[in-house]
């Protein structure tokens, strides 16, 4: 067995890059709007910086053992997971984020993170400088590379084990005879060649050795070389013939310089002759490059624009292979680094990577690529300032003010789709369980919601600021006034039983009274309120859908009524009437209950329905002196009717008429 021996034995590669904390940035996720403390995340196992698996597998904690987690790979938008969290993705650069929230909606604002390559591709190796295939040297050089950078190399002499090596390194003494080499490369992720490089030569001492002792070798960057040389066999009167590249062989001396040489590759050969004539067959060669061009730097890939991590990676690549690179983030000083160049921990705001390339000439890229971005891991803030507060009762009217930081604002009304929003936003809602969610997201993709859950209870109307008000909840001939010494109403025309008296039924409030239209049934409020400019009635109507005109209330003299128009087979519609001025509301269902407010004020009439508003300019005299629930013969009304309040104040405002709406 040969024994393997390196001369001029140098390091391969760069040091390779620590992993970098684990935990570092942040993004923001729900949260109350009055937020506790939020829980840390840590990632507790990750691939190494540089793993030949495609399957990337972390594990993660949190102080908070109840806690849920996000995970993010690549930018990508956040998902929820659980630890051991695995992935399978391709060659190349990759991060992870992951960020705790817990049950109240507060989220890790600095989400850990981990930088890792993936390289699942062997290196290929290949032998760039051999002896001849007939020598007579005792050692001989061999030079070799592959095509990623960073790689090492392990080398065999005649079938003997592997062990470490460099380019350019020379081996021997060997002996006479056969001989082979091979080489393999393996890279930072630990892919190494399947099939290594091998060449194969014969050594024959028999002949004179011609052996170059110096000579540039690698790209140089001046158009001058000199050589030395000597033979150490061929003995007194030998002499010496020399070429460059493809010229002919010519007497030259040691030791022979060279001028004026073009930009490129070049190949410098001498062999010695010894007093008797005998011709070195195997030329001492050097084979080196002239290189007066610096080399470009192209940065592949990295953030851009507004983050929201606060770890960075890079890669970039130069035109001219066997570059080294410095790096210089925010204008520090360049320092020695390598594709992918990573950060951790950067500070909120405006950042910039730059990075040149060196050339093994030493030519240094003048114009360094650059890339410039920004670093927001701060979500919005939301404030909610009015409305509602958490977990309490409101009425059916809701309105919620809040105030937003930065950001893109949609809301959701009880887990449904967020739609865009502005504040204040207005609604009225059913009785019963709500909640509102207001999300803001801001330009670097950081998020953050706000949840606020109440109750809306729905309840009959109030006598505050009424003339008159007919609960209708009465099982006899009188209508009762809720309003203190308020005259009452009676069923049909006066106080007996007669064919046209509405009959009590459920209301949407209490009870109600259902109308006949076949029986003209009609109930008469005397009120005795006088004229007035202005005027407010409010009332529930569940229509049916029959033909024509249908008299839901009026005044004796019919100035003032509100009626139901057919529309289609299933809908009607609400017509307001002062005088000879006329509102109309759009179509609306029949056969189910309907929130209908009509008022005059300031020269306008006003409609509205199930809190929809219809108007025109209106001020016609009226009266409040009776008032009359149902029609008669073509004017008969056919439905329901409850909750009916007079006032002699106009509403203008919609928040003053839609207070008491409470939609089914």
């Amino acid at each position: 067995m040969r024994t393997l021996i390196l001369l001029g034995l140098a390091a391969c590669s760069l040091p390779d890059k620590k992993l970098a904390p684990g935990d570092a940035g942040a993004d923001s996720g729900t949260q109350m709007d009055a937020p506790g403390d939020a829980p840390e995340t840590t990632i507790t196992a990750a691939p190494l910086e540089f793993s030949r698996s495609a399957a990337a597998t972390f594990e993660f904690s949190s102080n908070l053992a109840s806690a849920q987690f996000q995970c993010s790979i690549d930018g990508d938008a956040p998902a929820t997971c659980t630890s051991p969290y695995t992935r399978s993705l391709g060659d190349g650069s990759h991060t992870f984020s992951v960020r705790a929230s817990d049950g109240a909606g507060n989220s890790d604002d600095t989400p850990a993170e981990h930088l890792w390559s993936i390289d699942t591709v062997a290196p290929d190796t290949l032998i760039t400088e051999t002896p001849p295939v007939a020598d007579n040297s005792t050692m001989v050089r061999f030079s070799f590379e592959t095509a990623e950078r960073n790689a090492e190399f392990d080398c065999s002499l005649d079938g003997g084990a592997y062990a470490a090596c460099t380019s350019g390194a020379m081996f021997g003494p060997i002996a006479d005879g056969a001989h082979s080499f091979a080489v393999r490369a393996h890279d930072r992720a630990g892919n190494v060649d399947a099939s290594p490089a091998v060449f194969a030569w014969s050594v024959d001492t028999s002949s004179p050795d011609t052996q170059l002792i110096a000579g540039p070798s690698g790209p140089q960057a001046q158009t001058m070389a000199q050589f030395t040389f000597f033979s150490p066999d061929a003995g007194a009167g030998a002499t010496f013939e020399c070429k460059l590249d493809g010229g002919a062989f010519v007497a030259c001396t040691s030791p022979r310089d060279l001028t004026a040489l073009t930009e490129g590759n070049h190949t410098f050969s001498v062999r010695v002759r010894d007093a008797v004539g005998n011709v070195d067959p195997s030329p001492a060669t050097r084979t080196w490059m002239v290189d007066l061009t610096p080399p470009d730097t192209t940065i592949v890939t990295g953030p851009t624009g507004l983050v929201a991590q606060a770890s960075a990676s890079f890669t970039f690549t130069s035109n001219e292979t066997g570059v080294t690179y410095a790096c210089s983030f925010d204008g520090a000083a360049y320092a020695p680094c390598d594709s992918p160049e990573s950060a951790m921990a950067l500070a909120q705001g405006a950042h910039t990577f730059a990075v040149r390339a060196t050339d093994a000439a030493g030519h240094t890229d003048g114009s360094p690529a650059t890339r410039s971005w920004t670093v927001d891991t701060i979500a919005p803030g939301i404030s909610i300032t009015s409305g509602p507060v958490q977990n309490a009762t409101s009425g059916p009217r809701v309105v919620i003010g809040f105030t937003v930081t930065e950001g893109v604002v949609t809301c959701s009304l009880d887990s449904a789709a967020f739609v865009p929003c502005v504040s204040p936003f207005a609604m009225n809602l059913p009785e019963g369980a709500h909640n509102v969610r207001i999300r803001a997201a801001d330009a670097a993709g950081n998020v953050t919601t706000v949840t606020r859950a109440f109750t809306v209870a729905c309840a009959a109307p109030d006598v505050a600021g009424a003339g008159g008000l007919l609960h209708l909840d009465d099982t006899g001939q009188a209508l009762a006034n809720a309003v203190v010494g308020g005259a009452a109403g009676t069923l049909g025309t006066d106080g007996t039983v007669e064919v046209g008296d509405p009959a009590a039924t459920t209301g949407r409030f209490g009870g109600a009274l259902v109308f006949a239209a076949s029986e003209s049934d009609h109930a008469t409020w005397p009120l005795a309120l006088g004229a007035g400019p202005d005027v407010t009635l409010e009332l529930w109507t569940r229509p049916d859908a029959i033909g024509g005109s249908r008299t839901l209330l009026a005044n004796s003299d019919d100035s003032l009524a509100i009626r139901i128009n057919a529309d289609t087979a299933s809908t009607v519609k609400v017509a307001a009437s002062v005088g000879a001025k006329t509102v109309a509301s759009g179509a609306i269902s029949a056969g189910v209950w309907h929130h209908v407010v009509m008022s005059q004020t300031g020269g306008t009439l006003r409609l509205w329905v199930d809190g929809i508003r219809t108007e025109i300019a209106a001020a016609d005299p009226f009266t409040l002196d009776t008032l009359t629930l149902g029609g008669s013969a073509a004017a008969a009304y056919s439905g329901v009717i409850d909750e009916v309040w007079v006032g002699q104040t106009g509403t203008a405002m919609d928040e003053s008429a839609l207070g008491r709406y409470c939609p089914l």
